[in-house]
């Protein structure tokens, strides 16, 4: 018995040409509208709530522009004859950091509590950590930059538990203690007990370690210490797994750190400094000697450190630059004040002089068209624009016009009140 074919369905009528034509532009346009809209979306909800940074030195999405110079402080507590906290902390630690995104860089310079230095608006020699005391974190900004001649565009304060809970957010660091560490001061709450080798540290450990000074170089040998803990936070930020702790650790920083960085201003610098290999990642210290009461700077070397450091400058370079001075300010002595700036970081000032007319801002051309020099020049004054225009028969290498910004900064750096232009 034959069984019957069963009856042959008809092909589906194939599209007509201007339908898949239209499919073909239609589609990709609409999904590029769709992602256009999500991005200005975004873009406008990270604007209001200030994640994106105002001076254009990062910006979305985790994209450092310009270098960043971070002013780290750790806070300590005194105690009066109770036990009780006093209003009267000082900066127990300070670390300035420089993120460098043209080389692709970050450098770490450690200044020790004790060093020697001016204080803005009071008199004498001071150690620098009582800038806090006397003013907080304005004037210990004022006076690292007034030390270093480099400007601070950013600040952290840590309170005293702040960077134990900040390790513990990132699930502690591995430490290679180099000797059995043991130190008890009930007075003040702290206990040390370390043995030697490498080991993952708490927050509370690792806090301990930073900050035990009892050994021959005292402050100096704590430094170094806060230099490996904080290699090793480096270490841990780069491994995978930390990431998955994103969360904690941006909460971590938002309960136990005061500072004018938002949080979209941390997770680009934390993921830039994800980004680079330890070869990229330099630690130093502040350069000095030992003296009565204070850490003494030895200025060629602390020059020479800066320059390279936080300028990406040879100090060879700088001592052949030759530099014309133009106060346009309108305020006699600023292009003098200018010039010893430019003086003190080894530029050959050749001429300072008075402008005719007066600039609001302030200029630093290049005439043989080194454009990354005058950007150095810039920085170091902290205002203005910056030119490159070679000019084969100019008298000198650079020429600075001083603006009236720079008299406004002058009077920022020595706490003056500023006056209306």
């Amino acid at each position: 018995m034959q069984t019957a074919e069963p009856a042959a369905v008809p092909a589906p009528p194939a599209p007509r040409a201007w339908f898949r034509r239209a499919l073909a532009w239609v589609v990709p346009t609409l999904f590029g509208l769709f992602a256009a809209f999500l991005v200005a979306s975004a873009g406008a909800v990270l604007m209001r709530t200030e994640w994106v940074s105002r001076d254009g030195r990062m910006a979305f999405p985790l994209q450092v522009r310009q270098r960043v110079n971070v002013l780290v402080m750790g806070v300590d507590v005194t105690l009066n004859n109770r036990r009780q906290p006093v209003n009267l902390a000082r900066s127990d630690a300070l670390l300035l950091a420089t993120f460098d995104p043209q080389t692709r860089t970050a450098a770490f310079l450690s200044i020790p509590r004790d060093t020697r230095a001016a204080i803005p608006g009071h008199r004498g020699w001071w150690k620098i950590n009582a800038a806090y005391a006397l003013g907080g974190p304005e004037l210990t900004i004022r006076t690292v930059e007034q030390l270093l001649g480099v400007p601070v565009h950013r600040y952290v304060k840590l309170g005293p538990h702040s960077f134990a809970r900040l390790i513990d957010a990132v699930g502690g660091v591995w430490v290679d203690v180099e000797r059995d560490l043991h130190y008890e001061d009930w007075w003040a709450g702290l206990r040390i007990d370390l043995r030697k080798g490498r080991q993952l540290l708490s927050g509370q450990q690792a806090m301990g370690y930073a900050r035990f000074r009892h050994d021959p170089l005292g402050d100096i040998a704590r430094v170094q210490r806060q230099q490996k803990v904080v290699q090793a936070l480096f270490h841990r930020l780069k491994e995978p797994q930390t990431w998955l702790r994103a969360p904690q650790i941006l909460q971590a920083v938002a309960e136990n750190t005061h500072t004018n960085l938002t949080p979209h201003e941390v997770a680009t610098l934390g993921w830039f400094l994800r980004s680079l290999g330890p070869e990229r990642i330099r630690t130093d210290t502040l350069p000095g000697h030992f003296a009565p009461l204070f850490w003494e700077p030895e200025p060629q070397k602390v020059q020479a450190l800066v320059l390279e450091l936080f300028y990406g400058l040879r100090p060879e370079e700088v001592s052949r630059t030759t530099v014309v001075v133009h106060n346009a300010s309108g305020i006699p002595g600023t292009g003098l004040q200018a010039a010893e700036r430019l003086r003190r970081m080894g530029f050959q000032v050749v001429r300072v002089d008075s402008a005719a007319g007066e600039r609001t801002y302030t200029a630093v051309v290049s005439t043989r068209g080194d454009a990354a020099l005058a950007r150095a020049v810039r920085e170091m004054l902290g205002v203005g624009a910056t030119a490159a225009r070679p000019q084969p028969d100019a008298q000198a290498d650079l020429v600075v016009h001083v603006g009236v910004d720079y008299a406004r900064r002058l009077r920022q750096l020595s706490g003056t009140p500023p006056t209306s232009p």
